[in-house]
């Protein structure tokens, strides 16, 4: 055991893997926010007015016109809609199920969000016990007269520590953000179509 803790590479490598895996972290963390910020943006965008439109088409019977509508939208809502529109029997049943079916694009990555909260601390910590392994086998080579180098181990004990904390804490708040924010967005959803489910139904029938 002494040989292998002593193994000065050895630690580098455990090292190198912590600041690595902390690395992907963040750039992942990173790149889940900006794509969620632009997909839930880009759906405000597209839904703004297509809830009154789309019940305008609804009123005059223009059922293709509605479903040609839906094609250029092209969001949950729209896909939503749309599979009302072009079904004739179970309106209500098959638009649910098509619901479901958009609520797995709605909470996309989101859960990676909480994965790398729960694993960059963990990492955090990893490098915190091979900086301490270092740490101390400085002072059983050297004894606690090499304060450089006692120090240096517990920097980067210190260090990786602080950026496992950094990549969590924020991960933790965008990935609350972003529950919250396709909760109401699912919620939404459910409020127009079941509303437009009925239009849809009433005009189906004469």
């Amino acid at each position: 055991m002494d040989l292998i803790f002593s193994n000065v590479s050895i630690l580098n490598v455990g090292m190198t893997t912590v600041w690595v895996g902390l690395l992907a972290c963040s750039i992942t963390m990173l790149a889940v926010i900006i794509e969620r910020f632009i997909y839930f943006q880009r759906l405000n965008n597209k839904e703004k007015a297509f809830v009154e439109k789309i019940s305008d088409f609804i009123a005059k019977g223009t059922i293709s016109e509605a479903i040609g509508f839906c094609d250029g939208i092209n969001s949950p809502l729209s896909n939503i809609i749309k599979t009302g529109l072009a079904s004739e029997l179970n309106i209500h049943d098959k638009m649910l199920a098509q619901a479901n079916r958009e609520i797995v694009n709605i909470e996309r990555f989101v859960s990676i969000l909480s994965t790398i909260s729960t694993v960059s601390p963990l990492l955090g910590l990893l490098g915190t016990i091979f900086g301490m392994i270092e740490a101390f086998a400085v002072i059983a080579l050297q004894g606690t007269g090499q304060s450089e180098a006692l120090a240096n181990g517990i920097s980067n004990a210190l260090l990786t520590t602080a950026a496992g904390l950094i990549v969590a804490i924020p991960s933790v708040i965008m990935y609350n953000y972003f529950v919250n924010k396709a909760n109401a967005r699912i919620s939404y959803m459910e409020n127009v179509s079941n509303d437009i489910a009925e239009n849809i139904i009433k005009v189906k029938q004469f």
